[in-house]
């Protein structure tokens, strides 16, 4: 019988706002931009971790229906599943609600060509096909953040 593994399951937002800008936010324990999110805990599925997730770390709750954007697979010592989710558009009087938690040191709305240039590496090779797919009925899905 062949083992079963175990992945690191992760959780991201993907947030724009009334102009098409993308949400960044930019953690203070490595370098770069990130979308925000992070682990699925014990017993909870990846949409309420990333509902958990989006009030922790923006201080904002999503109340629009959950839908998955994009699916990552990442395969290499650091092996995970990435689900990204749509965070949906916040208008000038959401985004002034959002309040970062001590791990984070800023946030920015920036187009998504600038967010190409912020995010870490492998955050921008998915946000193209993720916002592709917000723009569609489909989910994207990535291995090593390429469409697969």
């Amino acid at each position: 019988m062949r083992p079963q593994v175990a992945k690191e399951v992760v959780v991201t937002g993907l947030i724009t706002d009334t102009d098409g800008n993308v949400l960044i936010v930019k953690p203070g324990h490595k370098d770069g931009w990130i979308f925000p999110g992070g682990y699925v805990e014990t017993d909870e599925s990846p949409s309420q971790a990333f509902l958990r997730e989006m009030q922790a770390e923006l201080g904002v709750e999503i109340t629009q229906p959950v839908r998955l954007l994009s699916i990552d697979y990442r395969g290499s010592t650091d092996e995970y599943i990435m689900f990204i989710f749509d965070g949906g558009v916040f208008t000038e009087e959401k985004k002034a609600l959002i309040t970062l938690p001590p791990g984070l040191i800023e946030f920015k709305f920036v187009s998504p060509q600038e967010a190409l240039t912020l995010l870490r590496t492998k955050s921008a090779r998915r946000l193209m096909p993720t916002l592709e797919a917000r723009n569609r009925t489909g989910i994207a899905y990535l291995e090593n953040q390429e469409l697969f």
